[in-house]
């Protein structure tokens, strides 16, 4: 590479052009949670009203009780959109639950498709990616970079980890996980240790062989 780029922190896998800073990474990390968060919230208030409805039948007072969780749900995810402190466990929770949910799904369409159906392991590995999905999400928010952001508490600036010759920190373009990496020995194999993402894209390490 040209020039001397040892003392720039770089969200590894995105294009120098494009990084402003890692609140920026935050913000495009956070949208997408928030969108997972909106598809999850109308899942499980489906889930809810039917239940709901079987256990109490298509009554006045059980259409009202359907009201409840639409309405939590949606305050919930307004808060979280929003940044608000409150919101931030109570979303996780719910892309939690719908994890679990999912993940039943994809055992009984396994069962199925063991007992012949073949539909049913397309649905399986649908329902199967939606479950690694909203586990990772749920992951972000045990990591401080994630959680620091949300709360408007700043960014890393200071770690406590002595870097060795050669070595520098960069954050994950996914999770904003910080690493101590060196930037050298870097391949499009290597993948976050934390949400398992690729640490550089094909095209990054496609320039960085021209520019060599």
């Amino acid at each position: 590479m040209t020039g001397d780029r040892s003392g720039e922190i770089i969200p590894a896998g995105i294009a120098p052009s494009k990084i402003s800073s890692t609140q920026n990474t935050f913000k495009r990390v956070h949208r997408g949670t928030a969108l997972i968060l909106a598809i999850d919230t109308l899942i499980l208030i489906v889930i809810t009203s039917t239940l709901i409805n079987m256990q109490i039948g298509a009554s006045s007072s059980a259409q009202y009780l359907v009201i409840i969780p639409a309405i939590a749900g949606g305050l919930i995810w307004t808060g979280y959109r929003r940044q608000n402190g409150w919101a931030y466990w109570p979303g996780a929770v719910i892309i939690a639950l719908a994890a679990v949910f999912f993940a039943i799904l994809t055992f009984n369409d396994i069962l199925l498709f063991l007992q012949g159906s073949m539909g049913s392991l397309i649905m399986a590995i649908l329902l199967g990616w939606a479950t690694l999905g909203s586990i990772r999400r749920v992951r972000y928010h045990f990591h401080p970079g994630y959680k620091a952001a949300f709360f408007g508490e700043g960014e890393y600036n200071s770690i406590d980890i002595e870097l060795e010759e050669g070595e520098m920190f960069v954050a994950c373009s996914s999770c904003l996980a910080v690493l101590a990496i060196r930037p050298n020995m870097l391949s499009v194999n290597d993948r976050c240790p934390h949400c398992n993402n690729k640490l550089v894209s094909k095209h990054t390490a496609a320039k960085y062989s021209e520019e060599e």
